[in-house]
């Protein structure tokens, strides 16, 4: 009876670690990495996608609604083409870091940078409500950051270019990263942009890049 006793204990130990390791699954990225479909030097505004995080620097902390308001405070020569695509900044936000809290609702990384794009809401709010991006480049500098993206993510598959993920249930989230306008994505008929994600991305001010990814728990 004793050694049945035992023997019953010991599978329930490895039940439970076995269920503790489906809970914990995580997706990994694919090694190595593919070559981006777009060269690095071909990139839109590539100088300021790829930009180094500072050692030293003072964040601002935002909400998400905070990063969509910077669309009232766009440069006045934003409508041109030269402008939108310039490798130097085109505002004095581009200089900002900020930290920006919200709910996580989609991932997915694209073929032409490699880069992983975040779709984010408010804290607390809907699936269907307004977004920002927030992107990842993969630039070694960034490994760590990735790395931490993908063990917040649940399920165990491998993350590669095109893969996305839409989360049934948000995952609350903080990046901190430069501001970046994506005049890429220009429209003159909305401020929303043109095939910037999905169409709750609500503006073409991003944080990017990313270097620093926590929980919001």
């Amino acid at each position: 009876m004793k050694q049945i006793q035992v023997t019953v204990k010991f599978a329930t130990i490895i039940a439970a670690l076995f269920g503790a390791q489906l809970v914990c699954a995580s997706p990994t990225e694919i090694v190595p990495l593919p070559a981006p479909t777009t060269t690095v030097a071909n990139q839109s505004r590539t100088t300021l996608k790829h930009r180094k995080h500072p050692l030293l620097y003072s964040a601002i902390s935002a909400t998400v609604p905070n990063i969509i308001a910077l669309n009232q405070q766009l440069s006045a020569g934003v409508k041109n083409v030269s402008v939108r695509g310039r490798n130097a900044p085109i505002s004095p936000i581009e200089n900002n870091v900020y930290t920006v809290e919200g709910d996580l609702w989609r991932v997915k990384m694209e073929d032409n940078d490699d880069e992983y794009h975040l779709e984010i809401s408010a804290r607390g709010a809907s699936r269907t409500t307004d977004r920002i991006v927030a992107e990842i480049p993969p630039d070694p500098a960034y490994a760590g950051t990735r790395r931490q993206l993908v063990s917040m993510l649940p399920g165990s598959y491998i993350f590669k270019p095109k893969t996305s993920r839409d989360l049934a249930h948000s995952i609350p989230i903080r990046v901190t990263g430069y501001a970046f306008f994506d005049g890429h994505h220009w429209s003159s008929k909305s401020l929303r942009g043109n095939k910037h994600g999905t169409a709750f991305t609500a503006t073409l001010w991003e944080i990017h890049p990313v270097w620093k990814v926590e929980s919001a728990h």
